[in-house]
């Protein structure tokens, strides 16, 4: 949504909280309303009602700032969960597991969570079965 706002040069209401010196107010106001807009467009119907009812487009950025970043927090606690659960079966396909795996670790990558390779082998290591544990 950031990259279409500013793709459609609408992004200066969202970072502004003022009109800016040398723009005239119904400029900013149109640009404003717009902004509104076009966030409205993007965001999912779950999450408009949160901002269905704010006409600044800063305001509103803001708002969903807020709410993504809780939302974000959560999902990086879910994805950890995910990992810690993971459990390997005798007789799986290994494969597939390590495949699991790493899909989980990938989207932790793409939410921004630290981690190293050491923390993920540890990780690893730990969703295999007490069977795999004769080689370390």
């Amino acid at each position: 949504m950031e990259y279409l706002l500013m793709i459609k040069d609408l992004y200066e209401p969202v970072e502004r909280e003022y009109i800016p010196i040398g723009v005239l107010e119904f400029e900013w106001k149109l640009l404003n309303k717009k902004a509104v807009a076009a966030i409205r467009y993007c965001v999912d119907v779950s999450v408009l009602q949160h901002v269905a009812n704010e006409t600044n487009a800063h305001e509103m950025w803001q708002k969903l700032f807020g709410l993504y970043k809780r939302k974000n927090v959560l999902n990086k606690m879910s994805l950890m969960r995910k990992i810690v659960k993971l459990k390997y079966r005798d007789g799986e396909n290994i494969v597939e597991h390590i495949n699991t795996f790493m899909g989980y670790v990938n989207q932790l990558v793409v939410a921004k969570f630290p981690h190293d390779d050491a923390m993920q082998a540890i990780l690893l290591m730990c969703t295999l079965s007490d069977n795999w544990g004769t080689w370390w």
